[in-house]
This record gives structure tokens, C-alpha cells and sequence, in this order.
């Protein structure tokens, strides 16, 4: 437990002395996660004994917003483009489907 927050907190140094080496996000959504992270788990936080099983999801959605916001890195936005999900072969080409209609 106590090297998973050692690598969460040197990730998140690191990402603020050396913003470009870990960040695979753009600026404004580092700012749009760390603003609507703040918000989901501030309001998780306000709920926790009113409404638990809405509060948890709120505080776990809300946490990795705001690490994402504060890192720059998002491993799922790696992990799509690391796959080759991306490439031209899986773009639909809609004029080849206007043409053998």
C-alpha cells in the first residue's frame, strides 16, 4: 500500500516539474478533470452518510478525475492509443456505403 502512494505522489511531482514528460492530455482537459473531479468528490464527500452507495462511486469516479487532472496521464487514453484502435482501417468510409448502396 505505502509504494502505491509513493508512485501516485512521485507521478504526481513529477507531472508538475516535468509537465510534458508524463502528460498525454491536453491542457483544458486537465483543467475540465480537475474541475468536475473536484466537484464529484466534494459532493460524494457531502453525501457519504445520507446516500453511501451513490457517495463511493461518487468519490472513486471523482478521485481519478482529479488525478488525471493533476498528473496530465490518463492510462485508458494510453491504453487506446498504444492498441492501434485508431488507424485508418477502422474509420467508416461512408462514400464506399453511398456506393455499393
Amino acid at each position: 500500500m505505502e509504494r502505491n502512494i509513493r508512485k501516485a505522489t512521485d507521478k504526481v511531482v513529477g507531472s508538475i516539474l516535468y509537465p510534458d514528460s508524463y502528460a498525454n492530455i491536453a491542457k483544458s482537459e486537465r483543467i475540465v478533470s480537475a474541475a468536475f473531479g473536484t466537484f464529484m468528490f466534494w459532493k460524494g464527500a457531502k453525501e457519504i452518510f445520507s446516500n453511501p452507495s451513490n457517495a463511493v462511486w461518487e468519490l472513486i469516479i471523482g478521485g481519478a478525475l482529479l488525478y488525471r487532472g493533476a498528473t496530465g496521464y490518463c492510462a485508458i487514453k494510453d491504453k487506446i492509443e498504444g492498441c492501434g484502435c485508431e488507424n485508418e482501417n477502422t474509420k467508416v468510409d461512408i462514400e464506399a456505403i453511398i456506393e455499393t448502396l
